[in-house]
């Protein structure tokens, strides 16, 4: 087995590792990285040397060790890692830009401007029923005192009041009955009539 330093200077100097030493380097029998190389076949780049061998470089390592990792971490299969290999790569988030950023900015300080607005409106809604209750209570309090007033009146003209109101209202409604019929007749008319 190699070990960690002369692995490390391998790589560095892109030094390429044959399938033994590859498989030494990931940790894996020389056995199952030919299987992978049979299984995912263009997946795993390779470097075909003068004697037909196959030799990896760092890509090509990188590769393996995320084989490895599938395989034995995820429980994945060769067909799974084969799929997982050859979907497209999501697209990176969009790293944050000045523009973005003030973005933000515009709508966190637009959030709060809202947050402000909705308590100033619940404060204003509250504020409105105070005086719709006021309001109310005031009205009551001048019916009170009419009746009052009108009380300590000559009862006989109160009845009179009373009976006038009556009268104008029968008058009001009978005017009402009168245009709804007509509308009605003119209505029926109409429907017979040529022109």
């Amino acid at each position: 087995m190699l070990s960690v330093q002369t692995k490390e200077l391998s790589i560095k100097e892109e030094k390429l590792l044959s399938v033994k030493e590859a498989a030494e380097y990931i940790e894996e029998g020389p056995g199952v990285v030919r299987n992978w190389l049979r299984e995912l076949k263009t997946l795993i780049p390779v470097v075909i040397g003068e004697n037909g061998y196959r030799y990896f470089d760092q890509k090509s390592l990188d590769i393996l060790v995320k084989v490895k990792q599938m395989r034995n971490e995820k429980q994945m299969s060769l067909r799974q890692i084969e799929d997982e290999l050859t979907s497209p790569v999501p697209a990176s988030i969009p790293i944050a830009t000045d523009a973005t950023e003030k973005i933000l900015q515009d709508l966190q300080t637009i959030k709060e401007e809202l947050e402000l607005q909705k308590n100033f409106n619940q404060v204003l809604v509250q504020q409105l029923k105070k005086q719709q209750e006021h309001i109310e209570r005031q009205q009551e309090h001048i019916v009170s005192q009419e009746n009052q007033i009108a009380s300590l009146e000559n009862p006989v003209v109160l009845e009179g009041k009373e009976e006038n109101l009556a009268k104008s209202r029968k008058a009001k409604q009978a005017i009402v009955n009168e245009k709804e019929t007509k509308q009605k007749k003119s209505g029926f008319i109409s429907l017979f009539s040529y022109r």
